[in-house]
C-alpha cells in the first residue's frame, strides 16, 4: 500500500512539475527581459528605483533558471545538472543560492529606498545606488561561498541507495555538516526571509501613511497616490504569501520527513508558488508603475515601427532595383541595336566584295 501510494505521488509530482514549470519559465524569461529593457530606457534609468528593479529582474530570472529549470529537467528527463561533474555541482548550487538570496535583499532595499525618497528623509544619487547594489551583491557572494567550497559529488546520507549526490561529505567536513544541517537553515530564514519581509511590510505601511499625509496637503494627486500605495501593498502581500511558505517549510520540516510519500508533492507545490513570485515582475510593474506602462507602450511602438520601416525599406529597395534595371535596359537597348546594325553592315560588305571582284 505504501509503495503504491508513493508511486502515485511521484507520478503526480512529475506531471505537475512538467506541465506548470515551462509556463513559469517562459513567463519569467519574457517578463523579466522586457522589464529589464524598459527599466533601463533613458526616461526611467534616471530614477534610482529603476536601477534596483532592473537588478531585481536579473536576480529573479537567475533564480528561476538555476533552481526551477534543474528541477524540471529532473522531473521531465531524469537529468541532473549537478551530477555531470564536481565543478558543475559546486558552481550550480552556488549560483542557485546566490540568486535565491539576492532577490529578497534587493526587494527590501527597493522598498526602503522608495520610502526614504517619498518621505524626503534621504535622497540617493545614482552613484550611491550603484555602490549599495555592489555591496549587497558582494555580501551575498561571500556569505554563500561556503556552498562552492564544501559541496562535492559524494555519497548521500539521506538516500538509501548508495549513489553520488551533490552534497557535503559528512566524514570529511563534520563541523560544517552540523552547521549546514542545524544552524544554517534557521539563520537563512531570519536573514533572507523574516528580515526582508519585515522591511517590505513595515516600509509599505510607512509609505501608505506618508502618502496619505501628503494627500491631505495636495488633493489634486490624492487618487493617484492612493492607487499607487494600494498596488505597493498588494506587491508586499503577494511576495509574502508566495515566498514565505517554502522558506518556512524548509526550515521547520525535519530531515526524516523527506521519506514521507507526500513530501515530494507538497514541496513541489510550494516550490512552484515560490518561483511564480519570481516570474510575475512584469505584471506587477505594469500594475504599479504609470511611467513603466507609458515606456512599455513607447518601446513596443518603436519595435513595430522598426519592423514596418524594415519591410517598407526592403520593398522600396526592391522597387528601386527593378526601376533601375528597366532604365538600364531602356538606355542600353538603342546602343545594342546600333551595334547589331553595324555588325550586320560589316558582314554585308564582306560578303559583297568577292562577288564584285569576280
Amino acid at each position: 500500500m505504501n509503495n503504491s501510494l508513493s508511486y502515485s505521488h511521484v507520478n503526480l509530482t512529475r506531471w505537475v512539475s512538467s506541465t506548470v514549470t515551462p509556463i513559469i519559465l517562459f513567463g519569467c524569461a519574457i517578463g523579466n527581459i522586457v522589464s529589464f529593457i524598459v527599466l533601463l530606457r533613458p526616461r526611467l534609468r534616471k530614477e534610482t528605483t529603476s536601477i534596483y528593479l532592473a537588478v531585481l529582474c536579473v536576480a529573479e530570472m537567475g533564480t528561476c533558471y538555476t533552481g526551477l529549470l534543474r528541477q524540471f529537467l529532473l522531473d521531465a528527463f531524469d537529468l541532473d545538472i549537478r551530477k555531470i561533474n564536481s565543478f558543475t555541482c559546486r558552481i550550480h548550487i552556488y549560483l542557485t543560492y546566490l540568486f535565491l538570496r539576492l532577490a529578497p535583499l534587493i526587494l527590501a532595499l527597493v522598498t526602503l529606498q522608495r520610502y526614504l525618497y517619498v518621505s524626503q528623509i534621504a535622497l540617493c544619487s545614482l552613484k550611491q545606488t550603484c555602490i549599495q547594489i555592489f555591496f549587497c551583491i558582494l555580501f551575498v557572494c561571500l556569505a554563500e561561498f561556503h556552498f562552492f567550497l564544501y559541496y562535492d559529488l559524494t555519497y548521500s546520507d539521506i538516500t538509501r541507495i548508495h549513489a553520488l549526490e551533490c552534497t557535503v561529505n559528512q566524514n570529511h567536513h563534520k563541523i560544517y555538516y552540523k552547521i549546514r544541517s542545524e544552524i544554517y537553515p534557521k539563520l537563512a530564514l531570519v536573514l533572507y526571509t523574516i528580515i526582508p519581509l519585515g522591511i517590505i511590510i513595515i516600509g509599505n505601511a510607512l509609505l501608505i501613511r506618508t502618502v496619505r499625509q501628503a494627500s491631505k496637503r495636495s488633493h489634486s494627486k490624492t487618487k493617484k497616490k492612493r492607487s499607487i500605495t494600494r498596488m505597493l501593498y498588494a506587491v508586499s502581500i503577494l511576495y509574502t504569501v508566495l515566498t514565505s511558505p517554502a522558506s518556512i517549510f524548509l526550515a521547520v520540516a525535519p530531515t526524516s520527513y523527506q521519506w514521507a510519500p507526500a513530501f515530494r508533492l507538497q514541496w513541489t507545490l510550494l516550490r512552484l508558488l515560490f518561483y511564480l513570485c519570481h516570474s510575475v515582475n512584469f505584471i506587477l510593474f505594469c500594475a504599479t508603475g504609470t511611467i513603466f506602462r507609458q515606456e512599455l507602450i513607447v518601446f513596443l511602438k518603436t519595435i513595430c515601427f522598426c519592423r514596418v520601416n524594415c519591410t517598407s525599406s526592403r520593398k522600396i529597395n526592391h522597387n528601386n532595383l527593378t526601376i533601375n534595371n528597366r532604365i538600364q535596359l531602356s538606355n542600353s537597348s538603342p546602343r545594342h541595336y546600333l551595334k547589331q546594325n553595324q555588325k550586320l553592315n560589316v558582314t554585308k560588305i564582306t560578303d559583297t566584295t568577292p562577288i564584285s571582284s569576280k
